[in-house]
């Protein structure tokens, strides 16, 4: 890494912005790149990742992922196929279709989640100790502008 010298970037909160936007994005593209295989791309991944906290709609999922429905219910028609999810009936609505992650998709989308933190630590390892400890600065305010 480079040493920090003064940008004016720094100071210009548009700047500064564009500048991290460009940088999450990169590091983004190239995490579902990493873990990205044959069993679980990073459509699929989104999907398990966001079926860990409950079941959902397929039109729940497709609002998510900000796709249409019938893009969505070919994406768990997929997971479903090879038993990464399931489908059951919505005790709310028997209408409705609830889709949940199953042992098979958690410890798939588990895989891939180590896979990503595996090629990411082996770069954070190459840092100093000092840009570590900045990049840990920088995660935690990540994370609080995030929330």
């Amino acid at each position: 890494m480079t040493e920090l010298s003064p940008n004016p970037s720094t100071s210009d909160p548009g700047l500064l912005a564009a500048e991290l936007r460009v940088a999450v994005m990169r590091t983004s593209r190239r995490l579902r790149a990493e873990a990205a295989t044959g069993e679980l791309s990073p459509g699929r991944y989104s999907v398990l990742a966001g079926l860990l906290a409950s079941p959902q709609t397929v039109g729940q999922l497709a609002a998510r992922e900000q796709i249409q429905a019938p893009s969505m219910t070919r994406i768990v028609n997929d997971l479903a196929a090879v038993g990464f999810i399931s489908r059951g009936e919505n005790p709310q609505d028997k209408r409705q279709v609830l889709v949940s992650i199953t042992d098979q998709g958690s410890a798939a989308l588990m895989r891939a989640r180590s896979m990503r933190t595996a090629w990411l630590a082996q770069r954070v390892a190459a840092l100093t100790p000092q840009d570590r400890a900045t990049l840990h600065q920088a995660a935690l305010i990540l994370q609080e502008l995030s929330a």
